[in-house]
């Protein structure tokens, strides 16, 4: 399987109650490395793409 197709089986957005499709691992103060999709990047440090 590639990681390339859009299977429907993620990455998904890590932000409660979010399930979009992911985009960004940004830093995030209290809880890590999160990944996010670009709706919920809000204005945390974007550490790389997915």
């Amino acid at each position: 399987m590639s990681v390339d197709t859009d299977d429907g089986f993620g990455p998904f957005c890590g932000a409660l109650g979010c399930t979009d499709d992911a985009e960004y691992v940004i830093d995030h103060p209290k809880h890590g490395e999160l990944t996010v999709c670009s709706g919920c990047v809000g204005d945390y440090e974007v550490i790389r793409l997915v």
